[in-house]
């Protein structure tokens, strides 16, 4: 059996709304490439009608239809795997595992409770979903785990306080996710099998050892080659292997890196859409934002006045870096 795990993240530039990580795995008999035993579904270089795409996110994001298909590409896989899409934003977060409860303390996360999916046809989404799952048991195959962590802007600015450095805090979430997923794929190893995740590369950094004995303290890490595009690892514990890569442009490469590049930037884009409507709902014609920089900072210039007479939390709002 061929393990395969994915790790990307959605997010680390912008100045407003949350740093999304996310990972999948998937196992399936050695050499059945995701993308060709899916075909039936699953796109992978343009769009099909009737067809989810995985591909990287800004791909699938893009047009005037881009949210529509990232969307049905995060919920038909989630349907895949848990039978059903969540019916609320509120919903998946909890299935999720995350505690809503530093939500609360923004109010412009007070409308989570926004229905799914926001474009996309829910009975689509479910028949795609049952056809995806058919395919991957037909294949021999499974998809084995989705996570989604959500940093929020308060405990974004926690890290950079923490630590100083917006790689280390940047890694931090990465790590969990990634050390989440190298947890599970690891545990369902047995003899003969093998093992691989690619995660995108995090910002220009080279070197992963250290990171990888801290997130596998038992384990013995070995270094395989480490180089400006690519660096590879071997983790060997209790005689099981999983390599690892960190690329870049890995989802373009990996199936799983791909499919968690689109659901950390589903997840981000409706929180973002809660922020939008929430200030816009208290300010006239407001123009929504994506978060970046320049815009955010426009953004940030327009709800000014709500932001002083609201007396609203900025350490909560505005990332510190």
């Amino acid at each position: 059996m061929n393990h395969l795990a994915g790790v990307d993240e959605a997010g680390l530039g912008p100045i407003l709304g949350p740093l999304v990580v996310a990972g999948t795995t998937l196992a399936g008999p050695e050499g059945q490439a995701p993308w060709r035993l899916l075909q039936q579904h699953v796109t992978k270089l343009k769009q099909q009608k009737g067809k989810v795409r995985v591909a990287d996110s800004k791909k699938v994001n893009q047009g005037p239809h881009g949210l529509q298909r990232l969307e049905e590409t995060a919920l038909v896989f989630w349907t895949a795997l848990h039978g059903e899409p969540p019916p609320t934003l509120a919903d998946w977060l909890r299935q999720l595992g995350h505690d809503l409860e530093p939500f609360a303390r923004c109010p412009w996360y007070s409308g989570l409770d926004l229905a799914l999916p926001r474009r996309a046809d829910a009975g689509w989404i479910r028949l795609t979903g049952e056809l995806v799952a058919r395919a991957l048991k037909k294949g021999g195959a499974e998809l084995c785990q989705i996570a989604v962590r959500v940093v929020d802007v308060e405990e974004w600015n926690g890290l950079i306080a923490d630590t100083d450095n917006k790689s280390r805090a940047h890694f931090h979430a990465y790590g969990e996710v990634l050390g989440q997923l190298l947890q599970q794929v690891q545990a369902r190893l047995v003899d003969g099998d093998r093992a691989h995740l690619v995660a995108d590369r995090c910002g220009g950094r080279m070197h992963y050892a250290q990171d990888l004995r801290r997130l596998c303290p038992g384990a013995r890490v070995e270094v395989l080659d480490e180089r400006p595009e690519r660096s590879q690892y071997r983790i060997v514990e209790a005689g099981k292997q999983v390599d690892v890569t960190f690329a870049e442009r890995a989802e373009d490469s990996a199936f799983p890196t791909a499919l968690a590049s689109c659901m950390a930037k589903y997840a981000r884009e409706l929180l973002v859409e809660c922020l939008n409507l929430w200030f816009a709902g208290r300010v006239p014609d407001l123009k929504p934002t994506a978060g970046y920089y320049v815009d955010g900072r426009r953004f940030l210039d327009d709800v000014a006045a709500q932001i002083d007479e609201l007396a609203l939390p900025r350490h909560r709002l505005v990332r510190v870096r």
